[in-house]
């Protein structure tokens, strides 16, 4: 395998990375560690009282209806985590301010200010797919989740290390059912599902749900839910996942590469061309070549976390990756 192509995936998950195994390096120290030592002692009690505290808050807030926590509550916590999300992100785009944000942004051209009704049918869609679609899906799984012993309310709550073994899973589950879900969805028979999405072929944020009912079901519920589903995970640990997922979606489709966020550049270069980059960790796109068009490109080159605050249009211009293919 190439080495570029190498670097992509690299590239694209080392947030993840260096997550996991800073995570598991962590387990082993403490795992290792002399319990008598003061060091130990202190991350312990740390650990504790968090765990304590979290525990206290969770009986007190959530511990009566177990039938409203798991549908209006899910549904809740969603919504709500997604319009705050987008609100810096929209109202950037409303309003074309600030100024020196646009130097950020990815198709300099396209959607700068938005079309204000365009927005708005966007944010209904949202609306009805996060709101009315994920609260009708919660209530007839309901009965599933329950004879399943999956997202439990009750018992302890889950240590940091059931944590990281959790989204681990989560995230593997999750790109494959993103990857070849988004692949089946672009097959002519089907595409008619996937059409509205690609209206926007300079996306915002909001645009990470614009779909139709059929393609928010297969595309971004199941996806999305079959991690905590399969790990019988606690409550807790599928809301955190769930917030987690509609941020990182908002900021693959917000159309800019802000420093020290995810790049953007893969999801946008999709919905420019309509072909390559169906997945989001990108070594299914590698597995299968799927990734070339776009690694093939300056965009693909820009594919990483910008650690500067100067734009990687300049830091990483066409003509200089023209030199480096």
């Amino acid at each position: 395998m190439e080495y570029s192509r190498l670097k992509l995936i690299w590239d694209t998950n080392i947030t993840g990375i260096v997550f996991m195994v800073g995570s598991a390096l962590l387990q082993v120290w403490l795992l290792f560690c002399d319990e008598n030592s003061q060091t130990w002692q202190i991350m312990d009690s740390l650990r504790r009282t968090a765990q304590s505290t979290w525990q206290s808050i969770w009986i007190g807030l959530f511990a009566e209806d177990e039938f409203l926590i798991k549908t209006v509550g899910t549904v809740a916590v969603g919504l709500l985590c997604f319009l705050l999300a987008n609100f810096i992100f929209l109202l950037i785009d409303l309003t074309g301010r600030p100024q020196w944000i646009y130097k950020y942004k990815i198709q300099e051209d396209r959607n700068f200010p938005v079309d204000r009704k365009r927005a708005f049918d966007v944010f209904k869609t949202a609306l009805l797919n996060l709101g009315v679609i994920n609260l009708f899906f919660m209530v007839i799984s309901y009965p599933i989740l329950r004879w399943y012993g999956t997202f439990r309310c009750t018992g302890p709550l889950p240590s940091f290390g059931e944590l990281v073994i959790h989204f681990f899973v989560f995230r593997i589950l999750e790109e494959f059912g993103n990857y070849y879900g988004h692949r089946i969805l672009h097959m002519p028979q089907f595409y008619k599902y996937h059409k509205k999405h690609h209206e926007w072929t300079a996306p915002i944020g909001m645009v990470a749900v614009y779909c139709g009912p059929v393609e928010h079901f297969f595309g971004n519920i199941l996806p999305v839910s079959a991690g905590p589903f399969i790990m019988k995970s606690h409550l807790i640990v599928a809301w955190l996942w769930e917030l987690l997922v509609l941020i990182s979606v908002t900021i693959e489709h917000s159309g800019y590469h802000i420093p020290f966020l995810f790049s953007a550049e893969g999801h946008d270069y999709h919905h420019r061309t309509f072909t390559s980059w169906y997945g989001t960790m990108a070594f299914l796109d590698v597995l299968h070549g799927t990734d070339k068009p776009f690694s093939n490109t300056v965009h693909g080159k820009r594919q990483f976390i910008s650690c500067s605050f100067t734009p990687v249009k300049e830091s990483v211009p066409e003509k200089m990756s023209s030199k480096h293919e």
